[in-house]
């Protein structure tokens, strides 16, 4: 009897043990289960961008041998540039690499052009070589239309992360005018002077309306608002908010600063709007069809001057700026169908030999070790008298500017007191 007694016991202890070894039941939810952290996904041009090594996917160090050989694959190049002397690279482009066909070249409207060929996802562009960085970095790149490329062995202190693209030159637009018929210098020492009646549609620009890079430079007078009251108070010794257009207009339109200011008075004294630059020289110069006045022309066209093409000089003593400099950015377009083609151009664009035919008087290549024109104002000393455009600042604003533009033209002026 003790005997049966020990092993139910002994029954019992064992059950009881098994029992507690048992896993305990997952309470029942309905949340899911916890997810995997994961690598980032790359959308479709990040992934194009890592694979040729563009942008943040860059390689620490360029394989130059590797690049060529892919290029030579690729058989060609296409470049949108906004400007005629892209035609004088073809030469050392073809000595350098016989075996890529140079395609494309000078081009207009190179951000329509690139913009309908990446929504259209037929890219043929390889290269934007185009000053209009507001819209290259405000646009182009949030969307991943393009990649910065910069040769690792080529010094490109500009390059930010908020701009991280190669700097091929800046130039400078100043106003120009007739040295014939003003042999004694500038008929105009101040920007105000060309809001004043005696100028009234003799003042020759590109159509702020549909040049988008003559509204990004009037954003950037605009964004100088107290260096164009200093010179208002110069010219006319009073303050800018005293002058009658600086309230607000019939339309309701509040005037920022004197930066906008300007803006409006230039806008209500209607300068005469030309499709193309050269009639600008034009208007400055020899064309007996137009009356010589003051035009917006790029400091570097003294060279036709030299020429004997048109009779202009730059008016150098102008305040408060001397003129506005503007960048020209290099970027290969994504997607584009030779990308290690496009490294190949930046490469030479970067070049003493890339930056040759815009070397002149007024023109300053993005490269620090390139040589300066004889004779030229120092880089520092430029940028000291003149204004460069700040392309994330004039994205924000140059549509707003071009609007208030557009109103001023409608406003009639304002009577004096």
């Amino acid at each position: 009897m003790k005997a049966l007694f020990r092993i139910i016991i002994l029954v019992m202890v064992i059950s009881f043990l098994a029992a507690c070894a048992q896993p305990t039941a997952a309470p029942v939810t309905n949340e899911a289960p916890a997810a995997v952290p994961n690598e980032v996904t790359l959308t479709a041009n990040e992934q194009w961008a890592k694979d040729n090594g563009l942008g943040p996917y860059q390689p620490a160090t360029d394989d130059w041998a590797a690049i060529e050989a892919a290029a030579k694959l690729e058989g060609s190049i296409c470049v949108y540039a906004n400007s005629s002397k892209i035609a004088k690279l073809q030469e050392p482009w073809e000595a350098l690499y016989p075996d890529i066909k140079w395609d494309c070249g000078d081009t207009d409207g190179i951000d329509v052009k690139m913009r309908a060929e990446q929504e259209a996802g037929n890219v043929v562009g390889d290269v934007w070589f185009n000053s209009d960085g507001h819209i290259l970095v405000g646009e182009f790149l949030p969307n991943q239309w393009v990649w910065a490329f910069v040769p690792r062995d080529v010094p490109m202190p500009e390059a930010t992360a908020e701009v991280p693209f190669a700097v091929a030159r800046h130039s400078i637009d100043v106003w120009g005018y007739n040295s014939e018929i003003h042999p004694d210098g500038c008929p105009i020492t101040n920007w105000w002077n060309m809001t004043e009646p005696e100028w009234s549609g003799k003042i020759y620009i590109e159509d702020p309306m549909t040049d988008v890079s003559t509204m990004a430079k009037w954003a950037t007078v605009a964004e100088h608002g107290d260096e164009m009251a200093a010179a208002y108070k110069e010219l006319y010794g009073r303050e800018w908010t005293e002058d009658p257009e600086a309230a607000p207009d019939a339309f309701g339109q509040e005037v920022i600063n004197a930066g906008w200011l300007w803006v409006k008075k230039m806008a209500q004294n209607h300068p005469t709007v030309v499709d193309e630059i050269d009639v600008a020289y034009a208007a400055v110069g020899m064309d007996p069809t137009i009356e010589p006045g003051i035009g917006w022309t790029g400091w570097n066209s003294v060279e036709d001057t030299a020429a004997g093409d048109i009779v202009m000089a730059p008016c150098l003593e102008m305040s408060p700026a001397l003129g506005i400099a503007k960048t020209s950015f290099l970027a290969v377009a994504n997607m584009a169908p030779h990308p290690n083609a496009a490294k190949l151009f930046i490469k030479l664009a970067l070049s003493p030999e890339g930056y040759a035919p815009w070397a002149a008087m007024g023109s300053y290549p993005g490269t620090p070790s390139i040589p300066l024109e004889e004779g030229a104002m120092p880089y520092e000393e430029m940028l000291s008298k003149s204004w460069l455009m700040n392309p994330v600042y004039d994205w924000e604003w140059a549509a707003k500017v071009r609007d208030f533009w557009a109103i001023s033209l409608l406003t009639p002026k304002a009577e004096e007191d």
